[in-house]
């Protein structure tokens, strides 16, 4: 029988080898540092026990050391730094204040950009609870760090071995098995601005118990707080920057949609200024945006505060020396409670039933002189918008977001000396995990559609009373009070429109997996290895609103439910590791390794395979290779549900747009334009460019993604430079049949560029208020999921590194990453054009762009109790999105932010660190509008510091 070892201690070491470094390369070897021998481990990737940790695909090792440096207490934020991930568009703390209050507040990682969703998560190799109740994208929110020894990251295809999800890659989070002790960890950090503020409080504790058992537990509490866009100079007030030149800031730039209101009589629009609808010579006030916009900007959260509370435990019981119960539970509580100005109110857009709240000429609080001007321009009602915000009812609008997540495994194993006289070295396991998680969601600061429908048809309570009511007696019946628009509204008035909605959902995942591994038969090389097993997978979810918002029937989009959904998986997989040659010229070792998995999902069959291999020529010297088939199933916010959403989408019919493409196009796009009755000067004003309606859906025939990755590269660490490492490994992946809604901005783009007209049937076109006369305005775009998109990413990653001893001056570990992309396309449906996002910062919200070059060094020093660390870190030249340099507008130029700690050990076991991050102070650059792929925000926040220089401090003391 192979003898056991300290896994967790040992693997940590041969994983990286250089420590304490910044990133640990899981194929360097131990650089001077004396380890325990291990026999058999289990690296990421695999299911096959082998005698070394070299494997054939590239892993990323981040040691728990890494976040500490950089004083992050979540890896989500610290993903961002790495060249391999990019920013969770949507979906982290400071992009997901508009993306819906399903995703609000939410930590994601987005590996290789394809995705949050196109990657799986596991601790201890087993999978975790997607962060809400109708996707598999984990929440890091919910994962503690207290208790990680290591994170490994496999940057390409793995679904042979761990099933679906594993396209992008996995990231494994490996816990610290063996702690015995406790360990209290205490750390604060904040902005220079003194917001962002990060309390966070650890305990873990392990140890033994009887003669067969351990434990261990870990409690964190961890709190960051809000930052808003009034703090910050670069989002303090609106910003418009949609035709090259100097962009527009404060007044010019605002909304269209102001707090006093907005009134569309005959071809004007008009406004009130402080209690006066005239000015001083009786004329109707003209609305003028620079006069009487509204600032969103400054209303807006850039950060979302959140709490965290999170418990993790693990156990072990030998039932006897060959057998082995285990078990593990995770809970997390996460709070979120996001701020931003409240809703643009427009009677023509924010319709009920297709009826719109109008103010009607004989409404009682109408002001004369608007009166006198409808009756002039025979105008029975008034349409009009309105900012209901803190000005107008006293709080703007918010989503607070409170997801509870729990996790258990449970499982047994065992090992076995031979399998009935066959092979030796035999491990087997059965384990069950189960993982739910809970959200319960609020949206703040809503207009009831109906209340102001009904309150502002009016009437007098009896002829000449002065006292009026509601015209309708149902709604009186329920409540009604009289609405008046031309003046500040009353607490009653408040009171009866303002609705509260809420959102609740679930998901449910079970996983169960049985395995057997172990050596079959001998060859000259070494044991042939091998690994089978089933395995059987649920998921389940849905989302349920309130009826306003599935009615529509308040302020803000309306959203049907996602129904319940619940896909049921089984499978049957197998591994094999071959050593084909060792020890011979020019082959040191030579061998060969592949994986097949038979899965059976929705009614749909599929197989995921890998086939690969490793050769050393000579010592230190290694190439490697591994091509891989993987898949991504849908799932349940994929499968159903339907929703309603605004934002900015550019007209190709705009003037500023028409010819875009004359050069190239022969102008096709002039030509549909003017076919559909677009005259060639239209030149729509910015609120309606800012303010584009759709409806986006799922789709209960979509099929499983499919995806084909290559990694190949080579590893050498020269035996006259002890401690140099250095690997450099091409990857090619291509995404077949990709679940893809064709983004809005390239809809409505096709729909001009093509030949076909592809795509005009989901534009829509109509009158505006402010474009009278118009019929050809563009007011929707609409989005439904399908199979239909490809995608092709190749680029190459380096990770150098160099470890060495001075003596007298200390102990040097220096290390470098880098990944270099050469192409990144997107075949938004076959037969249409490639876009090409290669060399791009931002976007649309459904389509990054990938930066050509992006870094991240350390150097990291230590010298008796003393220790320092310096990261630096550097984004790349890119440009705005794939059209902003040919129309003019500048690159974004290269980035580069420094973070430095320092740490003094008081004694074996107690440790006192500070640190600095974004040394510089460096500001985010801004994008053209609609460019930057996020919402409502003109950076990227995960590329581009928004906080500022921060500093940190903590403790960590082990007893």
């Amino acid at each position: 029988m192979f003898k056991k070892t300290r896994v967790s201690t040992a693997a940590a070491l041969l994983a990286g080898g250089l420590l304490p470094t910044l990133l640990v390369p899981a194929m360097a070897q131990s650089t001077g540092t004396t380890v325990e021998k291990v026999e058999t481990v289990v690296v990421t990737g695999s299911r096959i026990v082998r005698p070394n940790l070299t494997s054939s695909t590239p892993v990323l090792a981040i040691s728990a050391e890494t976040m500490s440096n950089l004083g992050m207490e979540n890896f989500a934020d610290m993903a961002t730094q790495l060249p391999q991930f990019t920013p969770a568009f949507g979906s982290s703390r400071t992009q997901s204040t508009f993306s819906g209050v399903e995703t609000s507040g939410l930590n994601n990682a987005n590996l290789r950009n394809l995705g949050t969703n196109r990657s799986l998560v596991l601790i201890n190799g087993r999978r975790v609870p997607g962060g809400t109740s109708t996707d598999t994208a984990v929440d890091f929110n919910s994962i503690p760090t207290a208790n990680i020894e290591r994170i490994e990251v496999i940057t390409g295809g793995a679904s042979a071995i761990y099933g679906a999800d594993a396209m992008g890659g996995v990231i494994n989070i490996i816990t610290k098995k063996n702690f015995e002790g406790v360990e209290l960890n205490v750390s604060y950090s904040e902005s220079r601005k003194g917001d962002n503020k990060n309390p966070s409080a650890s305990l873990l504790m392990g140890g033994k118990f009887g003669d067969a058992g351990r434990a261990s537990l870990t409690l964190q509490f961890d709190k960051q707080g809000q930052v808003s866009c009034a703090d910050r100079e670069f989002c303090k007030d609106d910003f418009s920057w949609f035709t090259p030149g100097n962009p527009i800031f404060g007044e010019r730039a605002r909304s269209g949609v102001g707090a006093n209101g907005r009134f569309f009589i005959g071809n004007g629009t008009f406004t009130r200024r402080g209690n006066s609808v005239t000015d001083a010579n009786g004329n109707l006030i003209p609305f003028v945006t620079a006069t009487d916009g509204y600032n969103r900007n400054g209303q807006r959260d850039l950060a979302i505060p959140t709490k965290r509370t999170l418990v993790a435990g693990d156990i072990e019981y030998k039932l006897n020396k060959n057998i082995t119960a285990f078990g593990e539970f995770n809970f997390a509580n996460t709070s979120v409670e996001s701020n931003f100005e409240g809703h643009p109110f427009q009677s023509d857009q924010n319709t009920i039933g297709g009826v719109e709240a109008s103010i009607p000429v004989g409404n009682p609080f109408m002001p004369t002189a608007y009166r006198n001007a409808m009756i002039a321009a025979n105008q029975t009602e008034m349409t009009w918008w309105q900012r209901f915000s803190d000005e107008t009812m006293g709080g703007n609008r918010g989503a607070t977001s409170e997801r509870t997540m729990y996790r258990t495994v449970l499982g047994i194993k065992g090992e076995l000396d031979t399998l009935a006289g066959f092979g030796n070295d035999w491990r087997w396991e059965v384990s069950s995990t189960f993982g739910r998680t809970r959200v319960n969601l609020g949206t703040e600061g809503s207009v009831g559609l109906a209340q102001l429908y009904h309150g502002l048809r009016v009437e007098e309570t009896a002829p000449g009373s002065g006292q009026y009511q509601c015209a309708d007696v149902m709604a009186r019946g329920t409540g009604c009070v009289p609405i008046n628009p031309f003046a500040p509204y009353t607490q009653a008035m408040k009171d009866y429109l303002m609705v509260d909605t809420r959102s609740t959902g679930q998901n449910s995942m079970n996983d169960t997996i049985a395995s057997l591994s172990g050596s079959v038969f001998k060859l000259p090389a070494g044991d042939v290895r091998v690994a089978v097993g089933g395995q059987y997978r649920s998921l389940s979810g849905y989302l349920d609103h309130d009826t306003q918002i599935n009615l529509g029937s308040v302020t803000g989009n309306q959203i049907g439910d996602t129904d319940f959904v619940k896909i049921k998986t089984k499978e049957v997989f197998a591994e094999i590791l071959v050593p084909v040659l060792a020890d011979k010229p020019f082959i040191n070792s030579l061998n060969l390794e592949g994986a097949a998995r038979h899965s059976s999902s929705r009614g749909k069959t599929y197989d995921t395979w890998k086939l690969g291999g490793d050769w050393e020529p000579v010592s230190g010297l290694r190439f490697r290779a591994m091509k891989a088939r993987a898949v991504r199933t849908p799932v349940p916010g994929e499968l159903s549900g339907i929703g309603q959403n605004f934002g900015v989408v550019n007209d190709p019919c705009a003037v500023d747009r028409i010819d875009e493409n004359a050069a190239t196009d022969g102008g096709l796009r002039r030509r549909n334009c003017l076919a559909d009755g677009i005259p060639a000067a239209y030149d729509p004003p910015q609120s309606a460019r800012q303010s584009v309606e759709g409806f986006s859906g799922g789709n209960a025939n979509l099929n499983p993604e499919k995806g084909t990755t290559w990694t190949y590269g080579f590893v050498f660490q020269p035996s006259i430079v002890k401690g140099l490492s250095i690997a450099v490994d091409r990857f090619e992946i291509r995404v077949n049949d990709m679940i893809k809604a064709i983004g809005r901005q390239d809809a409505v783009d096709l729909c001009y560029d093509t030949t076909t007209r592809a795509y005009c049937d989901v534009v829509r076109r109509g009158t505006h208020p402010l474009v009278p006369g118009a019929n050809y305005v563009l007011r929707a775009v609409d989005e439904q999921l399908k199979n239909v998109a490809t995608m092709d990413i190749k680029g190459v990653d380096i990770d150098v590194r160099y470890g060495f001893k001075t003596g007298s001056f200390g102990d040097f570990d220096l290390s470098a990453i880098a990944t270099i992309y050469d192409e990144a396309s997107l075949l938004s449906y076959a037969g249409g054009p490639t876009l090409d996002l290669l060399g791009q910062a931002g976007g649309s919200t459904t389509d990054q762009g990938f930066i050509k070059f992006t870094a991240n060094g350390n150097i990291g020093w230590k010298m008796g109790p003393y220790k320092a660390n310096w990261n630096i870190r550097h984004i790349g030249k890119a440009d705005m999105d794939a059209t902003s340099t040919a129309a003019g507008f500048p690159k974004i130029p290269a980035h580069t932010y420094h973070n430095v700690r320092v740490g003094y050990s008081l004694n074996k076991g107690t440790e006192l660190y500070a640190g600095v991050t974004n040394l510089f102070d460096k500001k985010p650059p801004l994008f053209g509008s609609g460019r930057a792929g996020t919402q409502a925000l003109d950076t990227i926040p995960g590329y581009y510091d928004v906080f500022g220089r921060s500093f940190f401090v903590g403790m960590n003391a082990k007893f």
